[in-house]
């Protein structure tokens, strides 16, 4: 994701200067042809391509705001889970102790059940990043990352799982019923733990969805078409027909079709917020902040920096 101060003019046009080329030259040749060939026709009837560009100025802002939508649904579920995490942090660190869960013999053994449910919980953070942004597959990599919070025995039999955050919540789940009796205030405690392993999987099924739900092609190509189709008319339906080649109108014709290009290659990039993009969700960041919290909930002292943003991107 860019932050706010790392936005440059030069990152706004990195990836847009060919299209900025591109309607400039139009701009000339509709200019050059019209002065130099007086060529009648070549200037466009001003109405008709009025009306295309109304139209598609709505559908585009249709087209941005449903862009944004996925978008904003998708830090704020990233946003819910971080805050989620922190809660269970919470509940694990003070409510399965010796004192309340008779199965825990002594602070020794609440001590490594806390680490292992909270370690088991960055993983699962990490897992649900890596699997966003890969389509699915952990990679060698991601498993690289996993060791580092999971046992060997964990590890192999996530190997052989098509959802490897779904089985690690399930995992959480199992241990939980473990360790927690049948009492009634244990189970009152274990209710209030379940609820969280619910919102992790509400969480969960909402970046899966936006992740799996892909705007249809046919939309995505003919918006596309369309976009530049109606932004490459523009410089002939601005001829200046009533005066010789004007550098002031060649630059507005540049940029207002430069603009409509833009606003389609932003709804683009928006719609799909996990594919490790620039303005994507800051996945790895926030997995980062859960890793801290967490940590520092198990009484760790020694824990990593938060991640930095990258010549103003923040992954």
């Amino acid at each position: 994701m860019i932050i706010r101060s790392g936005t440059t003019l030069w990152r706004a046009l990195r990836s847009d200067w060919p299209a900025l080329l591109y309607f400039l030259a139009l701009s000339l040749l509709a200019e050059f042809i019209y002065e130099y060939t007086h060529l009648e026709h070549t200037a466009l009837p001003m109405l008709p391509v009025s009306v295309l560009i109304t139209g598609m100025s709505i559908f585009l802002g249709f087209q941005i705001n449903q862009c944004y939508e996925r978008w904003w649904e998708a830090r704020r579920l990233w946003g819910q889970l971080v805050n989620v995490s922190r809660s269970f942090g919470r509940q694990v660190t003070t409510l399965l102790t010796p004192k309340r869960i008779a199965a825990l013999a002594d602070e020794a053994q609440a001590t490594a059940l806390h680490r292992e449910l909270i370690h088991r919980q960055i993983a699962y953070a990490n897992a649900l990043r890596i699997g966003l942004r890969s389509g699915g597959s952990v990679g060698e990599e991601g498993w690289r990352i996993l060791k580092d919070w999971l046992g060997d025995d964990e590890i192999e039999r996530l190997q052989h799982a098509r959802n490897v955050p779904t089985q690690l919540i399930q995992r959480q789940a199992q241990r939980l019923a473990e360790i927690v009796g049948s009492d009634w205030a244990e189970q009152q405690i274990l209710l209030q733990i379940d609820d969280s392993l619910n919102l992790f999987y509400d969480v969960q099924g909402g970046c899966e969805r936006i992740k799996r739900t892909a705007f249809p092609d046919r939309f995505r190509f003919h918006t596309h078409a369309f976009v530049w189709l109606v932004a490459s008319l523009i410089p002939f339906s601005l001829i200046q027909t009533d005066q010789r080649f004007d550098a002031v109108a060649i630059i507005m014709e540049t940029l207002l079709a430069f603009v409509f290009v833009t606003i389609e290659r932003l709804g683009s990039e928006l719609r799909d917020p996990f594919e490790n993009h620039v303005n994507d969700t800051p996945m790895s960041a926030l997995c980062r902040t859960i890793e801290i919290d967490l940590r520092q909930q198990l009484g760790e002292a020694e824990v990593p920096a938060p991640l930095d943003a990258v010549k103003g991107v923040l992954m």
